[in-house]
């Protein structure tokens, strides 16, 4: 059971927000702009710890409007979960689930509803099952056929009959999706007891607290989770369980060979000997604990690095690692061969084996290497069965463009408008070569791996190569109109152009392209072969398919005549001598902000939205 699409109303900084979601999802953007309150409402529905208070409800909601809610739908259901969610799984396999918070009578009312396929004929409708438990009213109906023949019918009688007359007859009739009108599974807040697991790791800046083994907090659910998971396909676990339950089933016995030796039933007789007057028998009854508890109640977590002391003495790094690590060794648990468990097949109800993590800021007090370490970790999780991740951050180590679908840039432009999001769920690549199109976007990696910082900018400048993403801050900061949040990005070359130009379109990323022009020579040279001047024929003609790529006025394009190298006025001796970047900067380094080409001081101002543009 995974996250398909989530809708939220009136929560905090939201006022109406709806999003895809695939297994991992990877939220960005500015601060106090609602990415943890996105977090919080998955939270709130998923779990029965969140308690809502009137601060949660959006201030600027309209007048009357005294309900906010959570609205999620589930996809990729596991067979238990197919049998618990019955009622509500629809035609194309989804659950969808709502809680809603409404403020009356003085308090905050909490519920669940779920939607259901309802038939358009009433004596279908499960919300009118009770009108129908009479002889007379369910005779006037087909479900008469359907029904006990004798007895008194229920409620439940009605609601069986309507599902095995709907699932006899579905092809003829008409079905509506519509809410519930009564809780979900028919009783109150019975929601968080079934639905997925919930864990969110806080960007919280004291972990001492959090670091605990205990069920109040994070890492305490996550360690007894994943030591319940683990111990139910360890023997030794197993048998320990049995021993135990020998033990305390042995002295509950109370048959005459066993009570000369039996030491409660001893207790028994004192306490019945001075209760004699009450005339009252006593029976101590000892039940066998969960043997998972007592890794609740008697561990703790030594880390040694040198000085052995429990996690919560460490530095805030480690602490935070070390809750990584054990997402890591759990997923690998849950990634081998589960023991044979519920041999009998799904239950009628049960809770969810699903599991949701949601991390704020994963990239806290752990280094660049760290943090690539557990970006891999976190997608190796989404990518299991029945697991999914959200995470917020600031960092793009955990952003890569090749995913962009997982991609969920977050934004509030106006207090009374609220959060909003911005997202890509549809294919980019289309057209004429899709495969050699992906393939080239996908190595463009390789050139520049920081590409994602795209998503992070406030202005995107997209460029063929190395060289101009070197230089144009170089002399942005010489000319001094330097903004550090204007990124620059080398698309690897100018074929790779069009394919950028539409993640920033898609997301509706302001952006510039500057490229060359790249004309054929005339007279074309005597030394070319057919294949090569095709080649640059294709390269000039990208000239007009940049120029259609481009979105304005999201997007504007500078091209360079005939191309970067030409304008600026770099040797091309020294470049190949010494490579074009190197060769470019030690050009520029000895020029004087006044002899900078006029085009090319053009280009910069454009690039970094400065006065004298049209210089």
């Amino acid at each position: 059971m995974r996250i398909q699409r989530l809708r939220i109303h009136n929560y905090r900084s939201i006022r109406d927000l709806e999003m895809e979601c695939l297994p991992l999802v990877t939220l960005l953007g500015p601060n106090n702009h609602g990415k943890s309150n996105l977090l919080a409402a998955l939270e709130f529905c998923l779990s029965t710890s969140a308690k809502p208070v009137e601060q949660d409800f959006f201030v600027n909601r309209g007048e009357g409007d005294n309900d906010f809610w959570v609205e999620i739908t589930f996809n990729e259901l596991t067979e238990q979960e197919k049998t618990t969610f019955k009622k509500y799984v629809q035609s194309d396999g989804t659950v969808c689930i709502r809680k809603t918070a409404r403020i009356q009578n003085g308090g905050i009312e909490v519920f669940y509803n779920g939607y259901v396929e309802q038939p358009d004929v009433e004596w279908l409708n499960s919300d009118k099952a009770g009108d129908y438990t009479s002889r007379e009213s369910v005779n006037q109906t087909p479900l008469k056929d359907f029904v006990p023949s004798s007895g008194r019918l229920t409620k439940a009688h009605i609601e069986e009959a309507q599902q095995k007359y709907i699932e006899q007859h579905r092809e003829e009739l008409n079905f509506s999706r519509v809410l519930e009108e009564g809780p979900l599974l028919g009783q109150k807040n019975v929601g968080g007891g079934v639905l997925p697991d919930f864990y969110l790791i806080p960007a919280v800046r004291d972990l001492t607290d959090e670091i605990k083994v205990k069920t109040t907090t994070t890492f305490g659910r996550l360690l007894n989770r994943a030591v319940r998971e683990m111990a139910e396909r360890d023997l030794r676990f197993r048998e320990a369980r049995k021993q135990l339950e020998e033990v305390v089933q042995s002295l509950n016995v109370r048959d005459d060979k066993e009570q000369e030796k039996n030491q409660l039933a001893d207790l028994e007789r004192s306490i019945e000997e001075e209760l004699r007057t009450w005339g009252v028998k006593v029976n101590i009854e000892v039940t066998a604990p969960e043997l998972e508890r007592l890794f609740e109640l008697g561990t703790d977590v030594h880390l040694n690095d040198g000085v052995k002391t429990t996690a919560d003495r460490k530095g805030h790094g480690l602490q935070r690692a070390m809750m990584f690590a054990l997402l890591r060794a759990w997923a690998k648990s849950l990634r081998e061969e589960r023991s044979s468990g519920d041999q009998g097949g799904p239950a009628p109800r049960k809770q969810s084996d699903s599991v949701i993590f949601a991390v704020e800021e994963p990239e806290l007090f752990l280094h660049p290497h760290a943090q690539r370490k557990l970006a891999t970790t976190l997608r190796e999780i989404s990518q299991t069965p029945n697991h999914q991740v959200f995470i917020c951050t600031h960092s793009t180590h955990f952003v890569d463009l090749e995913h962009y679908k997982e991609v969920a840039i977050i934004t509030k432009h106006a207090p009374e408008k609220g959060t909003c999001v911005r997202q890509c769920v549809n294919e980019l690549f289309e057209g004429d070569n899709i495969d050699e199109r992906k393939k080239r976007f996908h190595m463009a990696q390789w050139i520049n791996p920081d590409r994602g910082e795209m998503f992070f900018a406030k202005r995107v400048i997209f460029v063929e190569g190395e060289t101009e993403k070197v230089v144009l801050p170089y002399l942005a900061n010489k000319l001094g109109v330097f903004d550090p949040d204007i990124s620059i990005i080398d698309c690897g070359s100018k074929h790779n152009l069009p394919l950028y130009i539409a993640i920033a379109n898609a997301f509706e990323i302001p952006y510039l392209v500057i490229h060359d022009e790249d004309p054929l020579p005339d007279p074309i040279p005597d030394d070319w072969n057919e294949d090569k001047k095709k080649a640059m024929e294709r390269t000039f003609a990208l000239n007009k398919d940049i120029n259609n790529c481009v979105k304005t006025p999201l997007g504007q394009v500078e091209m360079l005549s005939p191309d970067f190298e030409r304008v600026s006025g770099v040797s091309k001796s020294q470049g190949e001598k010494k490579g074009k970047a190197l060769a470019a900067l030690d050009h520029f380094e000895a020029v004087d902000q006044s002899n900078i080409p006029d085009r090319l001081r053009q280009v910069v101002y454009a690039a970094f939205n400065a006065q004298g543009a049209q210089g």
